[in-house]
């Protein structure tokens, strides 16, 4: 595949990040169901931290995932630290964002070693391992459309 005919590092990186959305949101949502437990348990936590900071991680992945694609034979392991970023990123805006919801440290506190120690930094964490290494197979497999046999042949 040629250069020109390569898909782009905005729309791979674009492709990437609603993947990972997808994938955190069902993650979230199926681990939440079987455990039957809330994705913040913590009391004093409204909806609009864990949203920022969902919105947060997937900045940085898409920030992450586009240097990576960016090169020519991107890394798998660049889907590792894509993955830990993006969790930290979760973990400490949830944190602020906790902090400034409640006006209470301890709220916070309490809000960011929950999800650290139990089962909701592990979804962040995988669902970005899994989505960053889909777009770096992309990139490196040199993936494009599927095509009919007849598209090829020469006319």
């Amino acid at each position: 595949m040629t250069s020109r005919d390569r898909l782009s590092d905005g729309v791979l990186t674009a492709f990437a990040t609603a993947g990972y959305l997808a994938l955190l949101v069902a993650g979230l949502g199926v681990a939440s169901l079987a455990l039957d437990e809330d994705v913040i348990r913590t009391r004093g936590v409204g909806l609009v931290p864990a949203y920022v900071a969902a919105g947060a991680a997937l900045a940085v992945f898409a920030l992450l995932v586009r240097q990576a694609v960016a090169r020519e034979r991107p890394t798998y392991v660049a889907a590792a630290g894509v993955a830990l970023a993006s969790a930290a990123t979760h973990a400490l805006v949830l944190g602020a964002g906790a902090l400034l919801d409640s006006g209470d440290l301890g709220v916070a506190l309490g809000a960011v070693s929950e999800v650290l120690v139990g089962w909701v930094e592990p979804v962040v964490a995988l669902t970005a391992a899994v989505a960053a290494w889909a777009a770096i197979a992309v990139r490196r497999t040199g993936a494009e459309r599927p095509r009919w046999p007849w598209e090829d042949s020469p006319r």
